[in-house]
């Protein structure tokens, strides 16, 4: 097999990166949550995981070492189990390796190194690899090395204390892991980049994806537009401050303002005793006065008329069923083989051939090891020995034909 031949058996393949394989060593979020983008696109996807599998596959609900949580990271992808610390381990790794276009790890370059998957060890006899790793802090410096999840990177990036509001505030997180699935979406992009570059110079690369670097490079734009000019002649206040809720009778919605027709339109909206060119902070205390007599909906429905940028806070609970997410069609539902019934957002953007309904769900540990070792080239007596060692691993029940 060469790169660039394979595709997932079965699967729908005519997505744009039909025929590109990516090995992907990541776990947790970052990783998995680009190479899940990838496979979305057509890439054949092969995640390799321990013996022990991915710890997000025992976190949170869900059966048979399948959890919510890894299925929504791990969609289209195959899975091998490999024990790379097995003194055979080389027998599968270097042939799989051999038929990668794209490489992926998240291991700390250390542990990387010692399982020889760091892009020394993997590009030394292919220079046509693209391999991308997913690092913390960088590769350099004092916190280099140090081990990080999202919420360490939101606290040393600034984000954690880009929170609060008010001198008797304090820092917050934010509740969801938008650093990892930020550092995933600039994997994808960054390995469709360098694919492309590939076309024209028949090189691969080696791309480093730091967090942190992703992070501060995220929150710049508005959250640090007053620390960016040195020596400002004006500074103004921070865009931060307008990511406020506003109450209603019943609940909160999100209102904003920023252009001046919005401001006239507000005081039209709510019909406010002020003058339509009145100061923007005298036209949102009025209306916030105004708005606590009012529900949600009430508040939503006549702003919308006036073409104010509204809308009223929806419940975790209550998103699959908010009209606007069923007439987008965001999210599918399919029959998951272990979970059951499950719904997902569909790929973003939608490529044409690309069927949501059509990509495999994520895959029982080690499910694909067969399938992939034959592919490798090891005959049925070769994969035997290798399960036998507890070098590869196949789901109990798993006999070969």
């Amino acid at each position: 097999m060469t790169p660039g031949d394979s595709v997932i058996p079965g699967s729908a393949s005519a997505g744009p990166l039909a025929g590109v394989r990516v090995v992907d060593f990541t776990e947790n979020m970052a990783g998995p949550f680009g190479t899940m983008i990838l496979a979305d696109q057509g890439a054949d996807v092969i995640k390799v995981e321990s013996p022990s599998g991915d710890a997000l596959r025992h976190r949170g609900t869900g059966a048979r070492e399948m959890s919510s949580y890894f299925a929504n990271l791990n969609r289209g992808k195959r899975s091998l189990c490999l024990d790379l610390r097995s003194p055979r381990a080389g027998d599968v790794l270097a042939p799989l390796l051999d038929s990668a276009d794209v490489v992926v790890c998240s291991l700390r370059p250390a542990a990387a190194a010692r399982l020889r998957i760091d892009e020394p060890s993997v590009r030394a006899s292919r220079p046509h690899v693209i391999h991308a790793s997913i690092v913390g802090f960088g590769a350099t410096g004092p916190w280099a090395g140090r081990p990080v999840y999202d919420h360490v990177i939101q606290a040393t990036s600034g984000m954690a204390d880009q929170q609060v509001q008010n001198e008797a505030d304090r820092p917050r997180l934010i509740r969801h892991g938008l650093v990892d699935k930020t550092t995933g979406h600039v994997l994808a992009q960054s390995v469709t980049a360098a694919l492309f570059d590939r076309l024209r110079t028949q090189r691969g690369a080696a791309l480093s994806i730091v967090m942190l670097d992703v992070a501060i490079s995220l929150l710049w734009p508005d959250g640090m537009m007053n620390h960016t000019a040195l020596d400002p002649a004006v500074r103004g206040q921070a865009a931060a401050q307008t990511f406020q809720l506003t109450p209603t009778a019943d609940g909160y919605i999100s209102l904003v303002a920023l252009k001046p027709r919005s401001w006239r339109n507000l005081v039209a909206a709510l019909r406010l005793p002020l003058d339509e060119d009145a100061p923007p902070g005298e036209i949102l205390r009025a209306a916030r006065a105004e708005l606590k007599s009012m529900t949600s909906a009430e508040a939503a429905e006549r702003l919308a008329e006036h073409d104010v940028p509204c809308a009223p806070v929806v419940a975790l609970a209550d998103v699959p069923a908010h009209p606007q997410v069923v007439a987008n069609g965001t999210l599918v539902e399919y029959a998951h083989p272990v979970i059951g019934r499950i719904r997902q957002p569909r790929p973003v953007p939608a490529f044409p051939g690309v069927v949501p309904e059509a990509l495999p769900g994520a895959r029982l540990l080690g499910a694909d090891t067969r399938q992939v070792l034959g592919e490798l080239g090891l005959d049925g007596a070769a994969i035997g020995s290798l399960v036998d060692d507890g070098v590869v691993r196949v789901p109990a029940g798993d006999e070969p034909d």
